[in-house]
């Protein structure tokens, strides 16, 4: 990673000395979830709390109900809009979510999760890779200003594979898009010369 980068960097975790650490190292936000081997889910608040108390960088706050998959039924869907309205009382940058429904963004969860996320920023997390119709989908999300970021590694495992489809989506984005996918300090420089995206995102990416 280039020292005088210019692009910034979320790192993403688990834990409270993960955050630190990550701030130590230079990161410009973190991404707060927990079982990172679902995908991620949702922090339980004091947890948040205790990231928003000892650290000086912006946090996300990753929310999602299901261990599988990106769909949410009516009770998976009530449980996000409870966590939300247990973590909109701290100090946060924002919220990470995104719902599908037949691999198509889940349109009527998708506005219920932002009106109860208001004011407050969202970043539309890698689900955006499953759809089948991304082109569709991110018209559509482009009508809502809360959702400044879209998270993606491009349809592939490694970002550095999908850059073909990142740029295809920065193209179609009035947002930020947010690359991920295995980014390593090894290719952050390289991944960006290529994609000269804003932000970066990655569990060991610094």
């Amino acid at each position: 990673m280039s020292p005088g980068r210019d692009y910034k960097v979320e790192s993403c975790v688990t834990s409270l000395a993960q955050a630190i650490d990550a701030q130590s190292r230079g990161a410009d936000r973190v991404e707060l979830c927990i079982r990172l081997e679902t995908e991620g889910m949702t922090p339980d608040a004091e947890l948040t709390k205790s990231l928003c108390d000892h650290l000086q960088i912006p946090v996300r706050v990753m929310v999602r109900a299901t261990e599988a998959g990106y769909e949410a039924d009516a009770l998976a869907l009530q449980h996000m809009i409870d966590s939300i309205h247990g973590l909109k009382q701290l100090p946060l940058d924002g919220f990470v979510f995104g719902v599908m429904k037949d691999d198509r963004i889940d349109r009527d969860a998708m506005i219920r999760l932002l009106q109860h996320a208001y004011p407050f920023p969202v970043t539309f997390h890698k689900a955006i890779d499953v759809s089948t119709d991304i082109a569709a989908d991110i018209e559509w999300l482009n009508q809502f200003p809360q959702i400044d970021t879209i998270l993606t590694s491009g349809g592939a495992i490694k970002a550095i594979d999908g850059v073909t489809g990142i740029l295809e989506m920065k193209e179609m984005f009035r947002g930020n898009i947010m690359a991920a996918g295995k980014i390593t300090p090894e290719v952050l420089d390289v991944l960006h010369d290529q994609l000269g995206l804003r932000w970066y995102h990655g569990r060991a990416i610094l």
